[in-house]
């Protein structure tokens, strides 16, 4: 079968797995069934180009704390986010801490330990390219000095646009078939509501017609997943659960500013500079050149002993240069004329213009464009913290609807007190430990800290369909499937009930490879 755009489609097509969604997860399972006697349908409302869609023509809306415009917070198209002007591809298995119950931490603890992700964690290497070993372990950046300031190391992989990655491997599939352009409008349920008998879809041409499965898995990302599951349950009379609340992402805040006691300090935090890094990566993958190089990004955290002891919550901050004469208010405008940018590409579906990267060209713009290493004199920091799990940060439907008449979110984004206090804690102890170990001092402003009650956000929609044992406490089980729905499964942040101090996207994949492994067994 192949890749093709849904149009001029029978009244029903049949399969024995429907996924909706061609993002990383509904890619990744795909993949486990290409050499397979089972038939699997991928249904994704985006195209197969390599230019991504907006979410829905249509935003919601958003209360709460500010939050980014809906339609472009994610992206529609053969590899969903993972497409150009998404996901950067740095990865990381979530740590040990992150899947326990903390009793510091509200509503944490996963329904297995990080154990039960190992191998499924090898696989996701496989898929996305990784080095051989999972980083896990934090150490000490300058043990001689102190055993507080800490990296945690993650990995910039090869596989980051995973829709070009996975494309041949799905194009030369008997066993997948794709549809783009194909929207589910919401799932069917049968009688007994226990189970669903079909997803009801619009093609590219706005014809209706229904897709019949064995097993249906929506993998079409934070929002969408607990949308689809809402509106479901609303054209069913079913009650709902706690679809759509837990709403997570990972806040960060851009605050306080690092300088150095001496060169050899300076040179350890200039090298720990991401977006060089990056760069270096890209560049090395364009020219094929070292090919079996992987990269790595370290950021400042604390040790894990520390954040238990302590009882805070998850933590990372990535360094970023600063050289003389920058002007940072120049700086920060540039940050906001692309993210603006961005958006705009996204809804228009236009390639990306680099000439407004060039547009007023000064200093500050020019030395953040060749990031030399050398002139690097201080370094400000930006922090993500673990949110913690909190009900009332949720996603709901809203009174505006999208073309077809059906109700679009409203994203109602929250961060609890235990969150920001922990984020405080955090700098607080980063403060002194610098001063007492001669490390260097970390200078925070009134109007940095004033940033607290504003944070920015960072596109991992997670937690609206969280996984919990306890259907009270959850909306999908341990095998993600929908609690009281026989053949309903959910993959993807969504199903996450913490999440981590960032990077998902490795446990998304490996969380859809081990939902394969389920449904292969299920099936058979």
């Amino acid at each position: 079968m192949s890749i093709a755009v849904g149009k001029d489609l029978p009244v029903t097509l049949s399969f024995d797995i429907c996924i909706v969604g061609a993002g990383a997860s509904g890619l990744t399972i795909a993949s486990n069934f290409v050499d397979g006697y089972r038939v699997v349908g991928v249904l994704e409302s985006g195209g197969a180009s390599d230019r991504p869609l907006a979410s829905d023509p249509g935003d919601g809306d958003v209360a709460g704390l500010p939050y980014a415009r809906l339609s472009t917070s994610r992206l529609r198209g053969f590899g969903g986010s993972t497409q150009t002007l998404g996901w950067g591809g740095i990865c990381k298995p979530l740590d040990p801490q992150d899947f326990t119950a903390r009793p510091w931490v509200a509503d944490s603890g996963w329904p297995f330990e990080i154990e039960e992700l190992y191998p499924y964690y090898d696989r996701a290497r496989e898929t996305l390219g990784l080095g051989i070993e999972t980083v896990t372990q934090r150490k000490a950046i300058f043990p001689q000095r102190s055993h507080v300031i800490s990296v945690d190391t993650a990995e910039l992989c090869p596989h980051y646009r995973l829709g070009k990655h996975l494309r041949q491997v799905v194009e030369r599939s008997r066993a997948v078939k794709v549809l783009t352009n194909v929207t589910v409008l919401h799932l069917d349920f049968a009688e007994d509501r226990t189970s669903i008998r079909a997803a009801i879809c619009v093609d590219a041409r706005d014809q209706r017609f229904h897709v019949v499965a064995k097993v249906f898995i929506l993998a079409a990302g934070g929002i969408e997943n607990a949308r689809l599951l809402m509106l479901s349950n609303h054209s069913a009379g079913r009650p709902q659960g706690l679809e759509g609340q837990y709403f997570m992402d990972h806040p960060r805040f851009t605050i306080g500013t690092l300088t150095p006691a001496d060169g050899k300090v300076r040179a350890v935090m200039a090298g720990m500079d991401r977006i060089r890094i990056a760069r270096r990566q890209r560049i090395a993958r364009k020219f094929g050149l070292d090919r079996e190089r992987h990269f790595y990004v370290n950021g400042l955290t604390l040790p894990f002993t520390m954040q238990e002891k302590l009882q805070l919550l998850n933590y990372r901050a990535w360094i970023e240069p600063c050289y003389l004469g920058q002007d940072f208010r120049s700086f920060d405008n540039m940050k906001v004329a692309l993210l603006h940018e961005r958006d705009r590409l996204i809804i228009s579906g236009q390639t990306p213009n680099w000439r407004l990267v060039l547009k007023g060209m000064n200093w500050t713009k020019g030395m953040h464009i060749a990031r030399p290493q050398w002139l690097a004199r201080r370094f400000r920091l930006h922090h993500f913290i673990e949110p913690e799990p909190l009900a009332a940060s949720c996603v709901s439907l809203s009174s505006k609807k999208d073309r077809h008449g059906l109700s679009l979110v409203s994203l109602c984004w929250r961060l609890s007190s235990r969150t920001i206090q922990s984020l405080k804690q955090t700098i607080y102890i980063l403060q002194q430990e610098l001063t007492q170990s001669g490390l260097g001092r970390l200078d925070v402003t009134a109007d940095e800290w004033a940033q607290l009650d504003q944070p920015m956000w960072t596109w991992h929609h997670m937690g609206t369909t969280r996984m919990h044992v306890d259907s009270s406490k959850g909306v999908v089980d341990a095998d993600c499937r929908v609690h009281g729905v026989r053949n309903l499964f959910v993959t993807g942040s969504s199903v996450f009930p913490t999440a981590g101090n960032d990077t998902p996207t490795m446990t998304i994949i490996a969380l859809a490879h081990r939902l394969s492994d389920h449904l292969a067994g299920l099936l058979s």
